[in-house]
């Protein structure tokens, strides 16, 4: 059957213009939200056994015709016509073709607002869980490096200039910790969402589904919304999971402008695996970091979406208005977005060779031990304001004669002051540096494989809730598909 299902219109006298319809429909993509549709029908036909409209067997026959539904959906034998205005609609002409009259039951008791609500939590749920997964990817593709280059020397940079050295591995582990925030933010996201909008129907709450607590656990929420306007009206979750995305963007974003210059040729640190780069079209030579020029290009689209969300939702009186559809489309762009963008990323992570002798010596360049000398000056009981400007004379020093700290003798340094006695050249040391700053998260070498450890055991508890799936009775066994299926 292919004859359109109506949701509406017995008190029109005419069906909508042609291009009122176009404007009405959904967008292809938004019927990936099958899935998480057929599980609230599901719920809801459990809801509707329980106010006795439907019978025992006519339950029973409508969760067996979902499930066969949903498999059809799945292996690409049913799809959408060009007539489905929404998936609601899709899925219910499929269950009325199939149960006829009996399947017209199932709308008793709900409206598409409170349907595609529950939808689009379910789907962010599930969706929260998948981008976790591939977040991990990337985190364990940094620890990996990071575990490599623990004793690596790498230049540290503050304002874009040469500041101290520091391990590359605590490097590569402050692009780590940020992803880790990003995924906890998707649990905390999950805690505070974990709750289902389903029989709020319009606004009002239903006459007849009156016990949304149970199709609540039924979908795997923890609870029911406490306001049935608010269930269907609010989006701050679809606005929050946006802006974790924009987040996950921006960090990404600024590792991958450390990609680009790092890889360029005036740094040569690090070099790109030839599977996760690209050529010119015109010059041979060229060795591209597409994959991190994506991710930051891609970024500011991410970013424009939470902006233009907030944007629809400022004036949005309650409850329910067509606008909030809008929702879906920015929704759909980002993580579809970080979809592409993250395993790529995590292969291009895991694949970069960093060229130690070259960091090394790069380490020592702007005057980036300076920090001992001032340091040196405070343990031997001058006071640090006088310790930075005697540093401060160092560097002039140094710079007057074209010379770096290393080339400095015991007469330079007495020259300078009288305070700078000849040991202080035992501190201008890169390893000596590094190894000397022990504090808790601090970059000396034992300190970074510490908090590797530590990372480690985390990601492996994140990994056992992002690979566990939702709980309840109206989802199916059948995989979800992220992408869905489009219209015919």
């Amino acid at each position: 059957m292919t004859e359109p299902a109506k949701l509406w219109g017995g008190r029109f006298k005419s069906g909508p213009s042609e291009e009122l319809a176009r404007l009405s429909r959904s967008a292809p993509s938004y019927f990936r939200l099958y899935v998480e549709d057929i599980a609230g029908s599901r719920a809801h036909a459990q809801e509707l056994d329980r106010a006795g409209v439907l019978t025992p067997t006519e339950t029973t026959t409508i969760l067996a015709a979902l499930n066969t539904i949903e498999a059809d959906v799945a292996a690409g034998r049913e799809q959408p016509a060009a007539s489905d205005e929404d998936v609601h609609t899709f899925l219910e002409r499929l269950l009325i073709a199939r149960l006829g009259p009996v399947g017209g039951k199932l709308r008793a008791g709900r409206s598409r607002n409170d349907q595609t609500s529950n939808n689009t939590r379910l789907y962010l749920r599930r969706t929260a869980r998948e981008l976790t997964a591939a977040l991990l990817d990337v985190q364990e593709a940094l620890a990996a490096q990071a575990s490599a280059h623990v004793e690596t020397v790498f230049p540290g940079f503050t304002h874009l200039q040469p500041a101290q050295p520091v391990s590359l591995g605590h490097h590569l582990m402050a692009h780590a910790q940020s992803l880790q925030r990003d995924i906890e933010r998707f649990i905390d996201w999950d805690r505070r969402f974990s709750v289902s909008p389903l029989g709020a129907a319009a606004l009002a709450g239903s006459a007849i589904a009156r016990r949304p607590d149970l199709s609540a656990i039924d979908l795997g929420y923890s609870g029911a919304c406490e306001n049935s306007i608010d269930a269907v009206a609010s989006r701050d979750h679809v606005a929050e999971f946006l802006f974790i995305g924009a987040t996950i963007a921006v960090n990404l974003s600024r590792l991958s402008e450390e990609i680009c210059i790092w890889s360029s040729k005036q740094f040569s640190w690090v070099r790109l695996h030839d599977s996760y780069s690209t050529g010119s079209s015109i010059m041979p030579q060229k060795k591209n970091p597409d994959i991190a020029e994506l991710a930051r290009g891609m970024s500011g689209t991410i970013i424009g979406n939470i902006a233009g969300f907030l944007a629809t939702m400022k004036a949005m009186p309650l409850a329910y208005n067509r606008d909030l559809a809008e929702d879906k489309r920015a929704l759909f762009e980002t993580i579809d977005l970080l979809d592409l963008i993250l395993p790529a990323f995590a292969g291009m992570i895991r694949t970069l060779e960093f060229d130690t002798a070259r960091l090394r010596d790069d380490a020592p360049k702007g005057f980036t031990l300076a920090t001992e000398i001032a340091d040196w000056l405070a343990s031997s009981h001058v006071p640090f304001a006088e310790a930075h400007d005697i540093t401060g004379a160092v560097v002039r020093y140094c710079e007057e004669r074209g010379i770096d700290l290393a080339a400095l003798g015991p007469k330079d340094l007495a020259a300078i002051d009288a305070r700078l006695g000849p040991e202080v050249l035992d501190a201008l040391d890169l390893d000596k540096a590094i190894a000397s700053r022990t504090g808790y998260f601090a970059t000396a070498p034992d300190r970074v494989r510490e908090q590797i450890e530590r990372f480690t055991k985390v990601l492996a508890e994140r990994r056992d809730w992002a690979l566990t799936p939702l709980q309840g009775s109206a989802f199916s066994s059948i995989p979800a598909q992220k992408k869905g299926t489009e219209a015919s």
